[in-house]
């Protein structure tokens, strides 16, 4: 995952904030070609309550030059509301498996 923000900083609470994207890259060896795949990205509160959540489900590409794999896959988020600040949390599962966390805090930075 890379990130443009790390943070979300708001005069005020609750906000709805624009539609914006998750952009992951993964590494595949030659002999994982064809094994299914299961993408699960999910944004939770600091309570762990889900705000939002995306599957993308297929199968892992074969590098036409029989060597590793490179898959980027993008997903849009669309627009959230935040009810209150506090850090939330964005999981990326891999078949099952957590892969990538990145936390998300948000903040109230009132306008002087």
């Amino acid at each position: 995952m890379i990130g443009i923000f790390d943070h979300i900083a708001v005069p005020s609470l609750p906000i709805d904030h624009p539609p914006f994207f998750i952009c992951l890259q993964f590494e595949f060896e030659p002999s994982e070609a064809g094994e299914p795949m299961d993408v699960f990205i999910k944004l939770v509160d600091d309570d762990a309550k889900p705000v939002v959540d995306f599957t993308a489900s297929g199968e892992v590409p074969r590098d036409q030059g029989g060597g590793p794999t490179k898959l980027f896959m993008q997903f849009q988020l669309p627009g959230i509301r935040f009810e209150r600040p506090g850090d939330y949390r964005l999981e990326v599962l891999f078949n099952g498996t957590r892969v990538g966390e990145d936390r998300i805090p948000v903040l109230v930075v009132p306008q002087p």
